[in-house]
């Protein structure tokens, strides 16, 4: 019987001390009205990461990999949500095209035995097609983060989230765009 309860408590233990294996990516437009869009915008996210890892894990000999699902959903939901508040209309029937390419967002984190260090770096692409132009521009942005003994799987998810958010921000009050999108 002490087997099976000793077993029981190892087992809740173990599962505690496991982290989920994947990044929950949540970012969330916080800013009011920067600029003002009037256009009207079908808008589109595509991932072209050629590394899918939304977080690396690099621990002494090992390197763990974790992705994100929903990534570009999420991109989506937050630029929606971005161009929405700053005046543009979101509609699958227009005729101005709105793509963002998801080139780079990821964080690597290195551990040793009594700190972490965080990197996180985001690349957005983004294309404006009108019907006899376009316009591309490359947003990124990088963070660190530098912390003692383990990493913390929300405090890395905050920084991309973050990151995210601050990328979205220039995105949608870059002054070169918006005179692009009201021409």
């Amino acid at each position: 019987m002490k087997f099976i309860f000793s077993m029981c408590v190892l087992l809740i233990l173990t599962g505690c001390a496991n982290q989920p294996n994947q990044v929950i990516l949540n970012p969330v437009y916080k800013n009011g009205q920067i600029s003002t869009i009037t256009s009207n915008l079908n808008t589109s996210v595509i991932d072209l990461r050629g590394d899918t890892a939304t977080l690396k894990l690099i621990e002494s000999k090992a390197t763990k990999t974790i992705a994100s699902s929903g990534i570009t959903d999420s991109v989506k939901s937050i630029l929606d949500s971005a161009l929405s508040r700053n005046g543009a209309s979101i509609s699958n029937m227009s005729s101005v095209r709105f793509e963002v390419d998801i080139n780079a967002l990821q964080a690597i984190v290195v551990e040793s035995l009594m700190s972490h260090t965080s990197e996180a770096h985001i690349e957005l692409g983004v294309r404006v097609i009108k019907a006899h132009s376009n316009f591309s521009k490359i947003y990124r942005g990088n963070a660190n983060l530098k912390g003692p003994f383990s990493h913390d799987r929300a405090k890395i998810e905050g920084q991309l989230n973050k990151l995210t958010e601050q990328i979205i921000t220039r995105i949608v009050s870059d002054p070169e765009l918006i005179h692009y999108l009201e021409s």
